[in-house]
């Protein structure tokens, strides 16, 4: 074994758990950066350590000095993002985390064509590989120009996934099949940063590689056997096609690119014409594929940055299918739903590839023998998540969860009351994904009524890393209308210090009381639904509504917080 130590960024059941039991299993001590701290892969036994740096925010100066002090602690030989939301910070400070550990990121110059679908095209076509007809919006222009040009459909693609200035938001694509849709898009695209592209109609097919100095050192090819518009769960290996590798040799010679990529194309199969549609110059999502087939690219990766070794190519069987159990089952029983009365076929035809595994021709991603506990995790986690659905349905759930909201909150105030170094002091935080709507009205409204109480500590904070956003305008009028002002608001995020020194936080919906645990699932005790002490409904965001719907939200919420109000008067006599 070569001993070793690297520090990956990710949590997915993908790329990062593929890279994490390559690296491990060759007996490199993988430490690990999750930004979900309940993923199912955090359970691989080949994690050596966990960190949680705050994530990036604002200026990056929280996220940068703590991966800072980590780097220097740790002394990494090796860096590795599986994601563009650690990947673009690390490019962001290169030089001074550079110093300190070997970053496997692409250079700057492959960053600036590779993670920018219009460069990318640009390149492509530059070098003569097919693309599909597309261009960025023009000024002014309307959806009947698009349409001649490009024809129906239309894909209206982010040209960017991610920014570093929102890494909490991913670019979405568009399919867009109707004239008038695309008549209601095109004004409200900010200018430069779309590309609009016709439709090729085809199979998706990628191309795995990694490349040394512009040469190709290794490549693999799978064909996705059932996709959706967020990728394929299952798979097949197939021998690399010729003028499919031609075209990546091109660019990445044009690059002079080191690293790994995945190169995207869609082909025509009466046809045979195919297209670039974009590279994924990181690690790739059907990784576990190549992995389980003994072409072993993160290892490969790591060798090559941290020892200059280039592993000679290596082949491997073509027609196994690989499949990421979980997510496909969820993508089955949507297609089984949408068929209606072939229900039943879907289910059969599902059954029947499943027996590819006793065979040897099908490998799962996340279920594999000598790492087990991801699988086990993942599958305890979607049986939880269908039982809790169930039981919601049955009669007394809502009271059963109010008297469970009610016990929390006396557990917590006997708690600060018997805490000695906090002096008996209280601290409730509300919390909801922007800290800009639900939370700020929440706490200054509560804080307004329990005035007199100068042990009550009333706060807010959201779990969205977008410091500084103000209430939007209906927001602030709705509030104004309860006495409450939040003209001069800005949100804050919640922070682990906050978050742990809090007797209580108080969340309006599932979505929130989710994000909350996935970033401190050792506070479970500690927080309670708003909706639980009242009526047991979710008070939903109304980010996106107008006037009517933040006063109803806010209504909403004052006749929650008058009841938290109430017992907490109850129940906080020597506060």
């Amino acid at each position: 074994m070569n001993a070793g130590k690297v520090l990956v960024f990710g949590e997915d059941t993908r790329s990062f758990l593929a890279t994490v039991r390559s690296l491990g299993r060759r007996g490199v001590a993988v430490h690990v950066v999750p930004a979900n701290l309940r993923a199912p892969a955090l359970a691989s036994r080949f994690i050596a350590a966990v960190h949680a740096p705050p994530p990036w925010m604002g200026d990056g100066a929280a996220w940068l000095a703590a991966v800072e002090a980590l780097l220097r602690a740790e002394r990494f030989d090796l860096v590795i993002p599986c994601n563009e939301t650690a990947l673009l910070p690390l490019q962001q400070h290169r030089a001074r985390l550079g110093a300190l550990a070997r970053l496997a990121i692409p250079d700057d110059a492959a960053i600036a064509v590779l993670f920018d679908k219009h460069a990318t095209r640009e390149l492509a076509q530059r070098l003569g590989i097919p693309v599909s007809p597309g261009r960025l919006p023009l000024p002014g222009e309307s959806a009947g120009d698009v349409l001649a040009a490009l024809g129906m459909p239309v894909m209206v693609k982010p040209r960017r996934s991610y920014v570093l200035e929102r890494l909490d938001r991913r670019g979405k694509v568009q399919f867009v099949s109707d004239a008038a849709e695309l008549a209601r898009l095109l004004p409200a695209l900010p200018a430069g940063e779309h590309v609009l592209e016709g439709f090729f109609p085809g199979q998706g097919l990628g191309v795995s590689l990694l490349a040394s100095g512009g040469r190709v050192l290794q490549a693999f090819e799978h064909h996705r056997v059932r996709e959706d518009g967020s990728g394929s769960y299952y798979r097949v290996s197939a021998a690399v096609t010729p003028a499919l590798l031609a075209a990546c040799t091109k660019l990445v010679a044009a690059l002079h690119y080191t690293g790994l990529g995945m190169f995207e194309f869609r082909r025509n199969p009466q046809t045979g014409a195919w297209v670039l549609l974009e590279v994924n110059a990181r690690p790739w999502g059907s990784m576990p594929l190549p992995l389980g087939l003994g072409v072993d690219f993160p290892w490969r990766w790591y060798r090559l940055l941290t020892a200059g070794e280039e592993i000679p190519a290596v082949g491997y069987r073509v027609g196994v299918f690989g499949r990421n159990l979980v997510p496909d089952l969820h993508a089955v029983l949507a297609e089984a739903q949408a068929r209606g009365a072939g229900q039943l076929a879907v289910f059969g035809r599902w059954l029947l590839e499943l027996g590819r595994v006793v065979t040897g021709r099908e490998i799962h991603d996340v279920l594999v023998r000598d790492d087990p506990r991801p699988a086990l995790v993942e599958l305890g986690q979607m049986l939880g998540e269908a039982a809790r659905r169930g039981a919601a349905r049955l009669p007394g759930w809502a009271a059963l969860g109010r008297r469970r909201a009610r016990g929390r909150l006396r557990a917590a105030l006997r708690r600060a009351a018997a805490d000695r170094q906090g002096a008996g002091e209280v601290r409730l935080v509300f919390v909801c994904l922007g800290n800009i709507c639900r939370s700020p009205f929440a706490a200054a409204l509560l804080a307004a009524r329990l005035a007199d109480r100068p042990r009550l500590r009333i706060g807010s904070a959201g779990m969205l890393p977008r410091p500084g956003r103000s209430t939007p305008p209906f927001g602030v009028q709705a509030a104004a209308a309860h006495g409450i002002d939040l003209a001069a608001h800005r949100s804050t995020y919640l922070f682990r210090a906050e978050a742990a020194a809090a007797t209580l936080l108080v969340v309006f919906d599932a979505a929130t009381r989710r994000a909350v645990l996935d970033r401190y699932p050792d506070l479970h005790a500690r927080v309670i639904r708003l909706g639980d002490l009242f009526d047991g409904a979710e008070i939903a965001d109304p980010i996106d509504g107008d006037a009517a719907v933040f006063a109803a939200t806010y209504a909403a919420i004052a006749a929650a917080v008058a009841e938290l109000e109430r017992r907490m008067e109850n129940l906080c006599h020597r506060f």
